[in-house]
């Protein structure tokens, strides 16, 4: 008889601890198994449910480093989802839109969510966004920053201003910010920042957004707005 090596056991065929958890939420039977082949076929972790109302159950159970809503549900009730995982944990969140509308789009933004995904969209699109998301999202836990009045808070993903009030970021507004604080007074090149913070997924506009995001949340709730500053070519943050 051939030699077929050592027997696998159940042990070996447990990921490492610190295996990636994706949790994927999708109502497509066609659909929701592709999703979950293609992310264990990676050596990750697939959590997939098939049903919005057992997902916003079990989203009180799980802490997934990745979650992906890809839900044909209405409109309200997607960004009912994406605000339950939001107020949950820190995890980035991915959503996916049947179509490009502008205005759902910004909603989503408001409600947390870290990228919207047009559809359609091929599993090897697919499967390059969950990659590029976890190089960002299961690194080195990032330390605290302090500048003036303003303290980044990275074991909630929040900045505290002089007020003592908290406000959550979304997981790109807080590695631009985080990584601004870093050099106070230093002008980040705007290529520098893509890649630092979206790599090769990245571009002017979407740095853009992020910055203008930003900056309405430090005017809102700290009105410190003024405290990241646009330069040509770059940004910087102003240690007062």
């Amino acid at each position: 008889m051939p030699d077929n090596g050592p027997e696998m056991t159940p042990r070996d065929l447990t990921p490492p601890q610190n295996t990636p958890r994706v949790f994927i939420v999708c109502d497509q039977d066609a659909t929701a198994p592709i999703w979950g082949y293609i992310i264990r076929e990676k050596g990750l972790i697939a959590i997939v449910e098939t049903s919005v109302k057992r997902a916003m159950q079990r989203s009180v159970e799980e802490i997934p480093d990745l979650i992906v809503i890809d839900v044909n549900a209405p409109h309200a009730q997607r960004m009912e989802l994406c605000r339950t995982f939001r107020s949950l944990g820190a995890s980035p969140i991915l959503l996916f839109l049947p179509y490009n509308n502008e205005s759902e789009i910004l909603e989503a933004y408001q409600n947390g969510v870290d990228e919207c995904v047009i559809k359609p969209i091929s599993p090897a699109i697919f499967l390059a966004k969950i990659i590029a998301w976890s190089r960002r999202s299961w690194s080195e836990p990032m330390r605290p920053r302090h500048a003036g009045r303003l303290r980044l808070d990275p074991s909630h993903r929040s900045i505290i201003g002089s007020n003592k009030k908290e406000t959550k970021l979304t997981n790109l507004e807080f590695r631009l910010l985080h990584l601004l604080m870093s050099r106070p007074g230093y002008v980040f090149p705007s290529e520098e920042i893509i890649q630092t913070v979206w790599g090769a997924e990245g571009d002017v506009i979407q740095l853009k957004n992020v910055i203008y995001r930003l900056r309405k949340k430090l005017e809102e709730e700290t009105s410190e707005a003024h405290l990241i500053k646009t330069w040509p070519g770059g940004y910087s943050f102003v240690d007062e």
